[in-house]
């Protein structure tokens, strides 16, 4: 019996597979370290320090800077880099800016949409020219409130009305005593969003010059009666350092009731200016909380 001499009878061990997943783990690991990441950081860094946190330059130009990043780079999975990515970045940036939950969750859709959005258009884009022409547009939308006279529309009204009280005179006469604020009135969207409203109110009166102090949970609004009609109130207000001005700060109030077959209809409307950019998002958003808001404020006054 003859032994083949090809054959080795000590043959050298298989070289091991990687684990299954190990290596796209390891390239969006590589990805969010190196690239992305620091991008963030570095894109929030200088909003900040020029004062633009509050403008798409922000909100638009961070996530959509990131998805050019992560489409550009060759992947097979860059939609799920992308996703991760964006989601570290959100975590890595609210508490950079000591932001709670809701204002992520509000912000959320807005970044994913547009990371997403424009990720895939980079992916689309297969010429030169299609891409400086993406990133054109980008640019127009990331300026948005990060240059004087680019804002749209920042100036907002809101009204809420409800019937107050069966007579109006005893609801004028009741309006000296000034509202009474229960924070079971303050509606789901408040309460889940614990989004800040007057908790009290102390005045000197109604009359022309006359001073109202709006105690919030955080600061203050002070407001003066700028006119007086006999069914309608004009308030300006003079200070305001509560914590909504991290969202919208607020000008002026209009208070008008009159008598209907239902009862003394009262209505107030909110003059605002909305703090945050782009318009297209934070505009709707701002109407939405600002108006429960004006709503909370009339059930003070039944």
């Amino acid at each position: 019996m003859t032994r083949d001499l090809d054959t080795d009878p000590y043959p050298a061990p298989d070289h091991e597979e990687p684990p299954a997943g190990s290596s796209p783990f390891r390239a969006r690991l590589t990805l969010m370290l190196t690239a992305a990441i620091p991008v963030a950081v570095a894109a929030t860094l200088l909003a900040g320090a020029i004062g633009r946190l509050d403008t798409a330059l922000f909100f638009v130009g961070v996530p959509v800077l990131l998805a050019v990043v992560v489409g550009v780079m060759p992947s097979d999975d860059s939609g799920a880099q992308l996703f991760q990515v964006i989601t570290v970045t959100l975590l890595l940036v609210s508490a950079f800016l000591h932001e709670g939950a809701l204002c992520v969750l509000i912000v959320s859709p807005l970044v994913y949409g547009l990371a997403f959005g424009i990720w895939a258009l980079v992916k689309a884009a297969r010429s030169i020219g299609h891409r400086m022409a993406l990133g054109g547009v980008v640019l127009l939308a990331a300026l948005e409130g990060a240059l004087p006279g680019t804002r749209i529309n920042p100036v907002q009204e809101v009204s809420a009305e409800r019937v107050v009280a069966d007579d109006c005179a005893q609801f004028a006469e009741g309006l000296e005593r000034g509202p009474a604020f229960d924070q079971e009135d303050r509606g789901w969207l408040l309460r889940l969003a614990q989004y800040p409203t007057p908790q009290s109110a102390e005045g000197t009166g109604l009359a022309v010059g006359d001073t109202w102090e709006l105690a919030m949970p955080m600061g203050g609004i002070s407001t003066v009666v700028r006119a007086r009609a006999d069914d309608t109130i004009l308030f300006d207000v003079t200070a305001d350092d509560a914590r909504t001005t991290r969202w919208v700060t607020l000008q002026e109030g209009r208070l008008s009731w009159e008598q209907t077959d239902a009862g003394c209809r009262a209505e107030v409307a909110i003059t605002f200016e909305r703090d945050l950019d782009p318009a297209f998002w934070f505009g709707p958003v701002s109407d939405l909380f600002m108006t429960a808001g004006a709503d909370a404020f009339l059930a003070g006054l039944d």
